[in-house]
């Protein structure tokens, strides 16, 4: 796991501009604290920041070059079968990393090497030969990958904040902005400064680096051709089971030392169960309490029954939020964009803890969305009962319960699949307004389809799915690679520590998304065919007992920790982007009656500190 930067300028600028990049390029050095290469070809310049996790010796630093010298590679990542692929075809090595594997396949396969990596990546090759530089990302979108493109120069690297330092000054994208207020991050290629974008999970781009201009952009995968089938509900186990198990062995392969992230629920502890067999010593395990999830929904208890079955090396990190304020300032610029998924907050304090004694660890990404195990999944899966008992949440007794049921009623009502997708992947109600948090002259002609577009266009795409399968794979192409990977990816490495998912190799995510909804989600058990795979291996309690997971505390610390900073910050602005006097209202209102629109606010604060950070480079 590395940081990769480049610029390649259209036509002539100034020296300094690329030295000057260079040295924007140092923001990412905690992605990769060992080692600085940086190599230049008249217009082109290639950077990495290497963390080293596979052959340690300064052989294996990039920017590396083939044997032939034709092609040059930055790479961030890890491609697990690198032994497999250099057997087929038959490399002449000259290292014991995968680094020198993907750059040779690509010269022998081009294109059609990518698609045989099995692991997280992105990569830029430059080809001295045709004088083409080629972009591509891993299926799912681990790992990320930032392009600007203007009509001077394109650039790209693995964290925006590379490119938002060197450029001079920047525009807001409208239309991601209303992204990110329905749903907390933006949810498609482009990103919030204009001309910023991200290269799309499974795709390839060759530019012509004398011009700068794309020449080409393909798919090289794509989730639309995974063909359904149906095998029998022991076919199915037993090849779930086998596909993990090759998978958790697979990424067991370091130089550094290992560990794995232990929740005690189901995807974790498999993860754990498999690789305690393959490890070849016993494994070390970490399982988290932060001090505001400490009582009823701690999952200490069973994942200490766990590291116990498999005789690992359990650690129980306890971890204090008290400086939430420092930690949320600091988050806010390490996630480039505006990023309001509370959750990574402890996501770093957890990263920061294992960080002290690992370089990479095993985490469950992924499970819950192969495998069917959101309650919005079960609901779905058994539509009309719940729309029809949800008509009737006006006569429960007020409260959660019957908020809920409101909630569900709403979303299960609405015209089409494609919006009640769009409406539960958010936690604003329908036909609320909160672009109402936004000044009145920014969002002129904006919409809440404008914010929903992505959700609508990508669900269509697999409207000839049924609903739990349509909710799944839109998941999968939205949520997990603008959410979830970049919450754990952006935590992880600011910590120096790489993140693996092993839920996320090739064979097993391409099985369990060709797996028919009743094998996901049975008579209202989520998971059940992953249950089934795990069932004489993972303890029953953790495979049958109540999913638990926990609530970070953000209604709390807008009322008290949180309340002065948040105000301050709606109050300081003054770039007539956010309403500032609605928000201050909103957020009185919520500190003197204890409910209210706590996310919207959350995203509001994540905006307004965004904003501050980069108010000198706004363009009003």
């Amino acid at each position: 796991m590395c940081g990769i930067a480049g610029l390649l300028a259209k036509r002539p600028i100034p020296d300094e501009r690329f030295a000057d990049f260079e040295r924007s390029s140092n923001l990412i050095r905690h992605r990769g604290p060992d080692n600085t290469g940086v190599v230049r070809y008249d217009n082109l310049v290639l950077i990495h920041h290497r963390l080293s996790i596979l052959d340690l010796d300064p052989r294996s630093n990039q920017p590396f070059s083939s044997a032939t010298g034709r092609h040059t590679m930055v790479y961030n990542g890890e491609v697990y079968n690198f032994r497999d692929i250099a057997r087929r075809y038959s490399l002449p090595l000259r290292t014991s990393s995968d680094t020198e594997v993907v750059i040779e396949s690509f010269e022998r396969a081009g294109r059609t090497a990518i698609r045989e990596w099995n692991g997280i990546f992105s990569a830029a090759i430059y080809d001295s030969q045709s004088k083409q530089l080629h972009l591509c990302r891993d299926r799912f979108g681990v790992k990320p990958l930032y392009v600007y493109e203007s009509d001077e120069v394109l650039a790209f690297a693995s964290e925006a904040k590379v490119l938002l330092d060197w450029l001079p000054a920047f525009s807001i994208n409208r239309s991601v902005m209303a992204q990110f207020i329905w749903y907390g991050n933006s949810t498609g290629q482009d990103c919030f400064v204009d001309g910023l974008w991200k290269v799309r999970p499974a795709s390839h781009i060759t530019i012509d680096s004398r011009t700068g201009k794309i020449t080409e952009r393909s798919e090289y995968w794509s989730i639309n051709d995974v063909a359904q089938i149906e095998p029998s509900r022991q076919e199915a186990a037993e090849e779930v089971g086998r596909l993990l198990e090759s998978a958790v062995r697979r990424q067991l392969v370091a130089d550094v030392p290992l560990g794995v992230l232990l929740s005690g629920g189901v995807d974790s502890s498999s993860i754990v169960a498999f690789a305690s067999r393959h490890y070849g010593q016993p494994l070390d395990t970490y399982t988290v309490e932060y001090d505001f999830n400490i009582g009823g929904r701690s999952e200490l208890d069973r994942a200490a029954e766990v590291a116990r079955k498999f005789n690992t090396n359990h650690t129980e990190l306890r971890v204090d939020s008290s400086h939430v304020q420092d930690i949320f300032s600091d988050l806010v610029f390490q996630y480039d964009e505006p990023f309001a998924d509370s959750a990574a907050i402890p996501m770093y304090l957890l990263a920061k803890e294992c960080s002290i004694d690992k370089r990479v660890i095993l985490q469950g990404d992924g499970g819950d969305e192969l495998f069917g195990g959101y309650r919005r999944y079960a609901v779905m899966s058994r539509y009309w009962l719940w729309r029809l008992s949800s008509l009737g949440y006006f006569a429960l007794p007020r409260g959660r319960w019957r908020d809920r049921m409101r909630r569900v009623s709403a979303l299960l009502n609405q015209p089409s699949r494609e919006q009640t997708i769009a409406y539960y992947s958010t936690e604003e109600a329908p036909r609320s307004r909160p672009l109402d948090v936004l000044d009145a002259a920014f969002t002129s002609g904006l919409d809440e389809t404008t914010g929903q577009g992505d959700y609508l266009g990508v669900s269509r795409r697999f409207a000839h799915l049924d609903r739990v399968q349509q909710l799944i794979y839109t998941d999968m192409a939205i949520l997990l690679p603008n959410r979830y990977f970049e919450k754990v990816d952006k935590a992880t490495m600011l910590c120096s520590l790489e993140a693996r998912v092993p839920f996320l190799d090739n064979e097993l995510a391409e099985f369990a998304l060709s797996l028919p909804s009743t094998l996901k989600v049975r008579h209202g058990i989520k998971k059940y065919i992953l249950k089934e795979a795990m069932k004489g291996i993972v303890p029953r309690s953790v495979l049958f007992g109540p999913k638990r997971g926990f609530d970070v505390p953000i209604r709390t610390w807008l009322k008290d920790g949180l309340y002065s900073f948040a105000r301050e910050v709606f109050v300081a602005h003054d770039l007539g982007i956010l309403a500032s006097d609605h928000l201050v209202q909103l957020l009185d209102s919520y500190k003197a009656q204890g409910y209210g629109a706590a996310p919207l606010l959350w995203k509001s604060l994540v905006l307004g500190q965004w904003l501050s950070i980069y108010r000198n480079k706004v363009a009003q």
